[in-house]
């Protein structure tokens, strides 16, 4: 999958809930992500901040993500 296809797909990784925000290397089976929370997060005052992680997420996953 291209990095286009990917983006704002939701995934769960780590018994959480993430938007892919953007995505990076591929290797050995695995590709790089960098992800925000859909409900993790804080208010501030410019609006709400979700958490965001970046990690290796298995490329099976991506596959099957809405």
């Amino acid at each position: 999958m291209t990095s286009n296809e990917l983006f704002n797909k939701v995934i769960v990784h780590m018994g959480d809930t993430w938007r892919i925000v953007a995505v990076g290397a591929q290797r050995d089976g695995n590709t790089y992500c960098h992800m925000a929370s859909t409900h993790l997060g804080r208010q501030q005052k410019n609006g709400w901040m979700p958490a965001q992680i970046g990690d290796w997420v298995d490329s099976e996953v991506l596959k099957a993500a809405k």
